[in-house]
């Protein structure tokens, strides 16, 4: 392709016979966009004018079978109140389906103990099924609380409800689903006595509907009054998914737009994309019921014929364009002979040391040869330079990362000096303490109280904790992947206060422990029972070691599917400026404090494995506060 383009910039009788058929080409271009344009818009007109009639006509269809309904339906109810007997009620049922083919029920339902005689319940129901017609009085069902009884009852006035399934265990009931007209049922009093219901069966409305077709692809659907498909091409959609859910709102505004314009009533015509094609759709709404009806039209069968036309009256342009620009080509050829010389005459000067550098000409003909050919000295020199100023910024780069790599190391090698110190400090301590209260008891066992050696042997017991508690974490840490224990049910309240329990308080003269809940004690959860008693003690021990004076307390609560568990304490807060760093390996606040900056870390891992989180509270102003969460069930 570069070839060609340099060709023609090579070749000026090319270049003007490429002018004269562009300037061409533009003005037939213009002249013949306006008389498609015009074309196009008549063929809209045209598509637009037959797609509502079709809609008119099948809306006055549908109409004329639905007043047909209505006129039946308020007949009957000014007429039943006359002859208000079991018997009468059901031969007045199958009477009206019999009479009325496009009836495919007819019940006349009454208020509660209507009949004393007849119970609670009684509803004559007559259903066309083929060419049968059943009449029974249906059996003891709450039809008080259906939509086509309810309807009429609560708004006092005849009117129309959507589509519903008619099935009820234990009941006459349509196969079809149903769309009902119901009036209702007054004494001479005017009070509400029962409820007349004419059905029709949504087959033949659907029918009528899809026979709708303008174009060979075109396709119909109807919605109901909230938007639900009643016909639809794809009937896995029917009467469970609307015309709001068959788009992403954020993205198909226009789909979201076009429901609420059904629904509301409207008529008129929209473009949007439907299956990924242009396509315009066509509405009108079904007044009597709050349905409304449209014709999915592609695009792409409206302008058919016009795109066909205009096909074949681009071809016939191009191929005259291309006889034009040869006979332009032929004619400036002959024009444009004598320029050839000048042109071998500037390329032998470009190939000599001219030095001044010239002004980049337009042109790419012969002439404007002697001048680019310096200048692409020029641009090859520019590019050389940019290639060097790439490396060197390559090689600024990787430097920086050579650095920063140094500065991690070196605060790695500052975080394993100062950790090894401190474990070393922390194991150290407590091994003194049980090596020297060994030499006491050893050389001084018959001079010692009872009380004595009890203290002694606590300080040496708690050493040793401390000690089993160092190498639990260290050993956490080497295998921090894998849990240890089986996951059981157990009480909540009964581990917060086995933790609380396993507690020595450091002053237990000036601080106490407390375990509160909002969950009873028969509440249980189903976790890794070891692993969440792990994270108590971690998080009692740290509270011990800040709580001077107050309290540490443990509570419980429930939220929504999980189980929170807070320990807080009186002690200081953390700073601010720290928060961020206390779940960070080998982190101390208090260099002096005991401790080796993993037990936060591991325990927020633990908690991870188990499906939940550790956090700082951050609202807590009485001193600290950590609020676990973890679900109710670990599967």
């Amino acid at each position: 392709m570069r070839k060609i383009i340099l060709y023609i910039q090579q070749r000026l009788s090319i270049r003007l016979g490429l002018l004269i058929v562009l300037i061409i080409t533009v003005v037939f271009s213009l002249l013949f966009d306006f008389l498609f344009y015009r074309c196009k818009y008549y063929v809209r007109q045209a598509a637009i004018e037959r797609a509502a009639q079709l809609l008119d006509n099948t809306a006055e269809r549908i109409n004329g079978i639905m007043n047909e309904t209505e006129v039946v339906t308020n007949y009957m109810a000014m007429y039943t109140p006359r002859h208000l007997h079991p018997d009468s009620l059901l031969a007045i049922t199958h009477r009206t389906v019999a009479d009325h083919s496009f009836l495919t029920g007819f019940a006349i339902s009454m208020e509660p103990y209507y009949f004393p005689e007849m119970g609670r319940y009684f509803s004559a129901y007559s259903l066309r099924e083929n060419d049968t017609i059943s009449t029974v009085r249906e059996g003891p069902f709450e039809y008080f609380e259906k939509i086509w009884y309810k309807s009429s009852h609560i708004r006092g006035v005849p009117c129309w409800v959507d589509a519903y399934d008619d099935y009820n265990e234990g009941t006459q009931s349509s196969k079809d689903i149903l769309t009902s007209y119901c009036c209702p049922m007054r004494d001479e009093n005017g009070k509400f006595i029962g409820s007349i219901t004419a059905s029709l069966t949504l087959k033949w409305l659907s029918e009528a509907v899809t026979q709708i077709k303008p174009f060979p692809n075109s396709s119909a659907i109807m919605i109901g009054r909230t938007g639900t498909y009643l016909v639809h091409p794809d009937t896995a959609k029917l009467y469970r998914e609307t015309i709001f859910s068959d788009a992403d709102p954020r993205v198909r505004r226009d789909i979201t737009s076009l429901g609420k314009a059904m629904i509301a009533g409207h008529s008129g015509m929209m473009l949007t994309i439907v299956d990924g094609k242009d396509s315009y759709i066509f509405y009108r709404p079904l007044e009597r019921t709050g349905w409304s009806i449209a014709i999915v039209c592609p695009a792409s069968d409206v302008f058919r014929r016009y795109n066909q036309l205009l096909y074949a009256v681009w071809i016939m342009i191009g191929f005259g364009l291309l006889m034009l620009l040869l006979i332009c080509y032929q004619t400036v050829r002959k024009a444009m002979q004598p320029l050839k010389q000048l042109s071998h005459q500037a390329q032998h000067i470009a190939n000599g040391n001219f030095e001044e550098p010239l002004s980049e000409s337009q042109r790419s003909d012969s002439v404007g040869r002697l001048t680019n050919s310096f200048i692409l000295m020029q641009h090859s020199l520019a590019s050389s330079v940019s290639d060097i100023r790439q490396v060197n910024a390559e090689l600024e780069q990787r430097y920086e990362e050579l650095a920063r790599a140094y500065q991690l190391k070196m605060e790695a090698n500052e975080q394993k000096t100062a950790f090894i110190r401190n474990m070393f400090h922390q194991i150290r301590t407590p091994l003194n303490i049980i090596s020297g209260f060994t030499q006491v008891l050893s050389s001084s066992i018959g001079e010692l109280s009872e009380e004595e050696i009890a203290d002694i042997t606590s300080r040496m017991m708690s050493s040793a904790k401390s000690i089993n508690h160092i190498s639990k974490i260290l050993t956490a840490s080497a295998g921090h992947n894998n849990l240890t224990g089986e996951t059981t049910t157990f009480s909540c309240n009964a581990l917060c206060r086995e933790a609380a329990a396993s507690v020595k308080l450091n002053v237990p003269d000036k601080v106490e422990i407390k375990v509160e809940s909002n969950v009873p004690d028969t509440f249980t959860i189903h976790t890794n029972r070891e692993a969440l008693l792990s994270i108590l003690d971690e998080l009692l021990d740290n509270a011990n070691k800040f709580t001077l004076e107050g309290c540490i307390t443990i509570n419980c609560s429930l939220e929504n599917a999980d189980i929170i568990i807070s320990v807080s304490n009186t002690g200081d807060k953390i700073p601010a400026g720290a928060r961020d760093h206390i779940f960070i390996p080998f982190t101390k606040l208090d260099s002096f404090t005991e401790g080796i900056g993993l037990g936060l870390t591991l325990s927020r891992h633990i908690a991870h494995q188990l499906g939940g989180d550790i956090t700082y509270d951050d609202t807590y102003d009485n001193g600290t506060r950590f609020i676990v969460k973890i679900p109710i069930n670990l599967s």
